[in-house]
């Protein structure tokens, strides 16, 4: 049809006139459902072979199918190959010295590996039959580095003998490991990725990056297990935050629509790891991934967390941070001066931490400092913001709709926001969590959204050990290569491979 809109209906091949439509020129899409209408009443003979052959390609008989061979297949795709190419021949003479027959070969395996350029290795595997079971399979053995000189060498280039290949891809585990971190810790959008893969004069379908690192993803998620349990350590305290992302989803009524779904940010200081959670912005999704911890939780005022308050165990603490925006945006969006004198006093607060921090005091100094000059300055607040909204209440005062909602914030929160006095361990803000919401941020703005579900799942797996090891003072990249290393080594347990990479 889009051939037709383009160039006209003379493109098609002239179609066997029936009595009913004589002189039209029917094209093959309105002939296909006359045929289906018609049926076999539509016996007028054919004008030429061509359409003959078109009518009896129609029949619906069934024709005897031959087996596969999935063994010859093409020798490469053409979207997919790299300017520098390295082939690697099996070894026909150690095969038969290993009991094998040579039949033919099979289609080449391909990796494909970042140095200064991308690399890619070409191995011819055999087609081999056992002589013993006569059983058949895909076989490839090195030739030894005397009996030929290699094309390309590099410092490693023993490294190259053999295919080492993160499973179900076409990539090295450095290769893998950079293209991951180019998107989720560059933000580098799939696009820019291919540009910067033409520099590097290599040829690839953007679609396959994507499955590429939702292959590595799938295997992440293994080691995310060893995360969330270090994350939720009883006893210790967690920061958590939000953030929505546009997801195409599928609807109820069958169609596909763009709807918020949200990436939920937890991080744990004292043990320094950080999760990722994609999901609904409901309260049964924290809640099921909390489950029994016990310890001090630190948000926002959203009342997803308000539950977490009423469990044993468990302390809930509210962001001061998230207090003086509002009162901040009251200064400056609606200039109502009377927000000032709370900003400072909120300072005063603040400048309490950060001595705190400076001069690197034990949990038990911190109390004794909060003790000290917090809680009179907190009595403060208290006491001026009952005042101010009684006599706004009383319309004594003019007060800024901002300045009014800042101050029933503040008061209906009152017992989570000074809750942080007591716990040793616990900042006055919520963020650390913040500078983690900030990475997905970015990737939001260069990528606008996902196109799936799936998607933001991908996302949250690579996201979770880039920040990890932000915290952890480690190079990403270095973690990715550490681990999809001993996964390529055919390790399975991904928990302890997660553990070991992270060190």
């Amino acid at each position: 049809m889009r051939k037709r809109d383009k160039y006209g209906k003379c493109n098609e091949k002239p179609k066997a006139s029936t009595s009913s439509d004589s002189g039209t020129d029917k094209t093959k899409d309105e002939d296909e459902e006359d045929y289906i209408e018609k049926g076999s009443k539509n016996d007028t003979p054919a004008a030429d072979d061509d359409v003959a052959e078109e009518v009896d390609s129609t029949r619906t008989e069934p024709q005897e199918k031959k087996p596969r061979d999935l063994s010859n297949r093409p020798e490469h795709y053409s979207t997919m190959h790299a300017d520098v190419c390295v082939v690697h021949d099996c070894d026909i003479d150690r095969l038969d010295e290993m009991g094998l027959e040579f039949i033919r070969y099979t289609r080449p395996v391909d990796q494909f590996d970042r140095v200064s350029v991308t690399r890619q290795d070409r191995y011819l595997y055999a087609w081999v039959r056992d002589k013993k079971t006569g059983r058949e399979f895909a076989f490839f053995v090195p030739k030894s580095r005397d009996d030929e000189k290699r094309e390309c060498v590099f410092v490693n280039e023993s490294r190259y003998d053999a295919p080492s290949l993160v499973p179900h891809t076409s990539a090295t585990y450095s290769m893998l490991s950079d293209l991951g971190v180019n998107r989720f810790q560059y933000a580098l959008s799939s696009g820019r990725e291919m540009y910067r893969m033409c520099n590097e004069k290599m040829s690839m379908c953007k679609q396959s990056v994507l499955n590429w690192l939702a292959r590595g993803a799938e295997l992440l998620e293994g080691g995310k297990k060893y995360i969330k349990k270090m994350l939720l350590k009883m006893g210790t305290s967690i920061y958590c935050d939000e953030t929505w992302v546009w997801t195409k989803a599928l609807m109820p009524d069958g169609t596909y629509k763009y709807v918020k779904r949200y990436m939920w940010v937890i991080v744990n200081l004292t043990t320094k790891v950080c999760y990722y959670l994609f999901g609904r912005r409901k309260r049964k999704v924290i809640e099921e991934f909390l489950g029994d911890f016990k310890g001090t939780l630190m948000t926002d005022a959203y009342n997803a967390y308000a539950y977490f308050s009423k469990l044993h165990g468990c302390i809930h603490v509210c962001c001061w941070a998230h207090l003086r925006r509002i009162f901040w945006s009251a200064l400056k969006d609606y200039n109502d001066e009377q927000a000032q004198q709370f900003i400072d006093l909120i300072g005063i607060l603040y400048k309490v931490e950060l001595e705190s921090i400076l001069l690197h005091r034990t949990e038990e100094e911190v109390l004794t400092a909060r003790k000290l000059e917090s809680i009179p300055v907190l009595i403060e607040l208290d006491q001026r913001a009952m005042a101010l909204l009684s006599k706004i209440k009383s319309k004594e005062v003019k007060a800024s709709s901002k300045l009014e909602q800042a101050l029933n914030y503040m008061r209906n929160n009152w017992r989570e926001l000074t809750a942080y006095k007591d716990i040793g361990s616990v900042l006055i803000d919520n963020n650390c969590c913040e500078r983690a919401v900030r990475p997905f941020t970015n990737l939001r703005k260069s990528f606008g959204g996902f196109s799936s579900e799936r998607g933001g799942e991908v996302a949250a797996a690579w996201l979770t050990f880039i920040e990890t090891c932000k915290l952890q003072k480690k190079a990403a990249l270095d973690f990715f290569n550490g681990f999809f290393k001993m996964v390529t080594e055919g390790r399975c347990d991904y928990e302890l491979i997660a553990q070991e990479a992270l060190g």
